[in-house]
């Protein structure tokens, strides 16, 4: 007989089912055994005294294979099968496993991070974790398929890079051959480069940032989606930011109303808040912030405009060129303001970017007002030389997305394998 998914099994029918075994109650004249595969979760009745004591020597998440006749049953449990049940008539062990270093069905989170973490193939078995990672890959899915209707080429940009892209961040140094080469920590130039070319790209990618941090909001590697687009000012691609963002949420929402619900996440598509810099500063200071005209946002300060602004995307733009990267554009040079821009979501920074600059000239002064050199820059700086059309950008975190949408407390509930100053396996 061939395999049946628990979400495809029908009432009246006999079906082979393989999977997990969640959870086992073991009764005098009864067993009952709850299993688990990729779709879904179903109760299993085990009557035969023979399969009863089989079932009785069963370990917590063993795999197993079940024969029987799917019944009428109601089942309270939310992520368990409530129209039926599976009455046993076979039963086989296909891996028992040891006892287990973390558990799995616990009814709440009581295990710590780190040891989650270091059985972390155990830990994405329990519900709530897994419900975590399926809407991370809804998340990461619909990023593609909005750009992809919009028509926006993908790209897949290079791990390995010769020279810094974010000037000043610091960087994982590898041997590359004979000469010193480092872990990208962004594909920011190589989009650019694409974008004057191909008009509309994006990527999804893996980059590495070496900064010492060690909060609930940074990781050393991440996932990060980007995009680039030509002929295209800082307003204009913050609207893809928001259209996108506001696109991720009705698909979660759509297609994972299960996993919000073992999550508790109450969730709405946002709206959009445009605001300045500099009036971003003056209400903050309303508000009772301590901030000046020139200073970063501190998490105190997101959270607070979050709180204005609740439920909507804010973008605050306009920044001053001095705290922002060597390659966005001067919006106005003589005021000293940037054409790049900060977005935040439910409390969190999710993405920075603005329009880039795409003259050699000006791209050199800026290079030299970072103290950074042109000369290892000068791939970068020709390639503007062949006619370069303006163009602009932004880039979001996966894992800093998937952390803001569902409300987690740390970056590492929503990364599968994290690497940070601590943790280098699994």
């Amino acid at each position: 007989m061939q395999r049946t998914y628990i979400q495809d099994l029908k009432q009246g029918k006999e079906a082979l089912v393989s999977g997990w075994v969640f959870e086992s109650r073991i009764l005098s004249k009864m067993a009952f055994l709850l299993i688990r595969d990729v779709t879904g979760m179903i109760q299993c009745i085990v009557k035969d005294s023979e399969l009863i004591k089989k079932a009785s020597e069963i370990t917590l998440e063993s795999v197993v294979e079940i024969k029987g006749k799917v019944n009428k049953a109601v089942v309270k449990a939310h992520h368990v099968r409530k129209d039926i049940e599976l009455e046993v008539s076979e039963l086989r062990i296909l891996s028992k496993a040891e006892n287990l270093p973390i558990q799995v069905n616990e009814k709440a989170v009581t295990t710590e991070l780190a040891s989650r973490l270091d059985f972390r193939s155990l830990d994405v078995r329990k519900p709530r974790v897994k419900a975590i990672f399926k809407i991370q890959s809804a998340i990461a899915n619909a990023f593609r398929e909005f750009f992809y209707k919009e028509g926006f080429i993908e790209i897949q940009p290079p791990a390995i890079i010769s020279t810094s892209t974010e000037g000043g961040t610091e960087m994982f140094e590898v041997k590359y051959f004979d000469k010193k080469a480092y872990l990208a920590q962004s594909p920011q130039l190589y989009k650019q480069l694409m974008a004057i070319s191909l008009e509309k790209v994006f990527s999804t990618s893996a980059v590495w940032r070496a900064e010492k941090h060690d909060t609930t909001r940074h990781i050393n590697e991440i996932r990060q989606m980007d995009i680039e687009c030509a002929f295209q000012d800082d307003i204009e691609i913050m609207k893809w930011l928001e259209r996108v963002v506001q696109y991720i949420v009705k698909k979660v929402l759509s297609d994972c109303g299960m996993e919000l619900e073992i999550l508790g996440v109450n969730l709405k598509v946002p709206g959009a808040k445009y605001i300045t810099y500099k009036d971003t500063i003056t209400e903050l200071r309303k508000a009772g912030m301590k901030i000046s005209y020139g200073d970063d946002l501190d998490p105190e300060c997101e959270r607070k405009l979050c709180e204005t602004y609740k439920d909507d995307i804010v973008f605050v733009y306009e920044w001053p060129s001095e705290i922002k990267p060597f390659y966005i554009w001067p919006k106005n040079e003589k005021k000293g303001i940037s054409a790049g821009f900060d977005a935040l979501y439910r409390g969190l920074e999710i993405s920075s970017g603005g329009q880039r600059i795409h003259v050699p000239e000006i791209l050199i002064k800026m290079l030299k007002a970072k103290e950074l050199n042109p000369k290892n820059f000068e791939w970068y700086i020709d390639a503007f030389r062949y006619g370069a059309p303006f163009h602009s950008g932004w880039s979001i975190g996966l894992e800093r997305i998937t952390q803001v949408i569902l409300g987690l407390d740390n970056i590492r509930e929503a990364t599968m394998f994290p690497r940070d100053r601590r943790r280098l396996t699994p």
